[in-house]
C-alpha cells in the first residue's frame, strides 16, 4: 500500500523552484525521472527530488497544467528526518513567491532599492523605474 501523498501547488518555473530550494539549503536532484523513496519501498518519479536526509524523499512532479505537485510520504518524511510538512512547504512557498517576484520586477526592468521583512514576516520589496 503506497502512503504517497500528492498535494497541488502554483508553483510553475523549475529554475526559480530549484533556486529556492538552494537558498533554503535542501540537497535535491533534477532531471526527467529522478526516483522519489517512500514506504516500503515504494516509488514515484518527479523532476526535482529533495534529499530529507533519510530513506524517504520530497518530489516535485510536473502537471499537465504545468504547475507542479509535490509527491511524498509525508508519515515517512516526519517520522525519520527533521523536515516537517507545514514548515517546508510554508518556506518553500514564500522563497519561491519572493524569488518570482523578483524576477518578475527585473524583467520589466525595474530596480530593486530596498528589501525588507516586516514584523509580520511578509517581504516589503521597494522598487523605482530606472533613471
Amino acid at each position: 500500500m503506497s502512503h504517497f501523498t500528492t498535494i497541488k501547488t502554483v508553483i510553475r518555473e523549475q529554475v526559480i523552484l530549484a533556486e529556492a530550494l538552494r537558498n533554503l539549503h535542501y540537497r535535491f536532484q533534477e532531471g526527467e525521472q529522478v526516483l522519489i523513496r517512500g514506504y516500503q519501498n515504494n516509488t514515484a518519479y518527479g523532476q526535482v527530488v529533495v534529499d530529507t536526509g533519510c530513506k524517504y524523499d520530497i518530489g516535485f512532479q510536473k502537471q499537465a497544467d504545468d504547475t507542479f505537485s509535490v509527491c511524498t510520504d509525508w508519515w515517512g518524511v516526519q517520522g525519520n528526518s527533521q523536515v516537517k510538512q507545514d514548515d517546508f512547504l510554508r518556506q518553500v512557498n514564500r522563497t519561491y513567491s519572493h524569488l518570482a517576484v523578483r524576477q518578475q520586477v527585473v524583467q520589466q526592468g525595474y530596480i530593486i532599492e530596498e528589501e525588507k521583512i516586516l514584523a509580520n514576516g511578509e517581504i516589503e520589496i521597494v522598487v523605482c523605474e530606472p533613471v
